[in-house]
């Protein structure tokens, strides 16, 4: 009988077999004692480091993000910007307290940075410590019974019509990059609108695969024919110029759309408009016209039918409303 001893080291895993079980454990805590010692602990940065070096999947603009988070950046003339959680990056990341939390919220509120911004920093840290401590680089995540600030849900106001005023008034790369974002119920921004290639499309079935920006994971979208006959109208002709990305302005890569659609918004008379609402129209559309809540759900890569039934509730209600209109009745016909 062999006792088996197994660990992550650098992001892969090892075994080492013994014949006895004393052996085993003696290796173990050896093992242990070395990854405790004050010499070998991980600082927040250097964990930070190995981290990207074993999730090269990351978008280049998150992980510059956490890097900025936690490392800070150098400007122009190669002085160092510190960010809020600079102070943690030389501290042994295990050893990171609620203090610090705490401190690093108080310097993006200093900042005015929302509520809901701040839990995205905490998040990315608190992901690298889990990362950390299943890898067993560290003992534990020190943060991970830490709730995240409250949130007050935005209103959103907008509709379908404010849309097309603005889909009319944008240029024409833009207007292609809004009927995408809506055909697809994704998000504006680097990975999931701009980042999109001609190959997540599959034109037999008529799917397309779309990488998202938040979980990372995989979702299948079926858009609407007319879109998709479009884009294989559109795909034909890039493809003759060697045009890869779907939304492109003039076959450049977008790299920044936010003057162009505040160009576009303004022009439409519409206030308040961000280009995210585009995704969330589109899921309200769908239900309010009495999609199938799981369908739609799948549609917008939602983790679970609970986060669109937690997030579109007064949209769903109004639609149960219509369906119980158009239901027959039952009458009783006495004889």
């Amino acid at each position: 009988m062999l006792w088996i001893v197994a660990w992550h080291e650098s992001g892969k895993k090892k075994v080492k077999a013994f014949k006895d079980e004393q052996t085993a454990h003696a290796f173990e805590q050896e093992r242990l004692s070395r990854i405790n010692s004050p010499e070998d602990r991980l600082t927040l940065g250097e964990l930070t480091t190995s981290f990207f070096r074993s999730r090269p999947e990351f978008h280049h603009v998150t992980k510059s993000t956490i890097m900025w988070l936690v490392l800070g950046r150098e400007d122009a003339d190669g002085m160092t910007i510190e960010s809020p959680g600079g102070f943690m990056c030389d501290k042994h990341a295990e050893a990171l307290s609620r203090k610090d939390l705490e401190r690093l919220r108080e310097g993006f509120r200093a900042r005015g940075v929302s509520n809901s911004t701040i839990n995205h920093y905490q998040a990315y840290i608190s992901a690298i410590l889990s990362w950390g401590a299943e890898q067993e680089l560290i003992q534990r995540n020190p943060w991970r019974d830490f709730k995240r600030l409250p949130v007050r849900k935005a209103i959103i106001t907008t509709s379908l019509d404010d849309i097309r005023k603005v889909y009319l008034a944008a240029s024409p790369w833009l207007q292609w990059a809004i009927k995408t974002m809506y055909a697809l119920t994704i998000r504006p921004g680097h990975v999931e609108l701009f980042g999109l290639l001609w190959t997540a499309f599959d034109w037999r079935r008529g799917t397309v695969q779309v990488q998202q920006g938040k979980s990372k994971r995989i979702k299948s979208v079926f858009p609407p024919q007319v879109y998709i006959a479009e884009a294989r109208e559109r795909y034909e002709a890039d493809a003759i110029l060697g045009i890869s990305h779907v939304c492109h302005r003039n076959g450049r890569r977008v790299h920044s759309y936010r003057k162009a659609w505040a160009a576009a918004i303004s022009h439409a008379g519409v206030t308040h408009f961000p280009m995210y609402h585009i995704r969330h129209i589109a899921v309200s559309e769908a239900l309010a016209r009495g999609a199938d809540l799981a369908a739609v759900s799948a549609q917008a890569g939602h983790s679970s039918v609970t986060t669109t039934s937690g997030f579109y509730a007064h949209v769903i209600s109004g639609a149960q409303q219509r369906a119980a209109a158009l239901m027959p009745s039952l009458e009783i016909i006495e004889k």
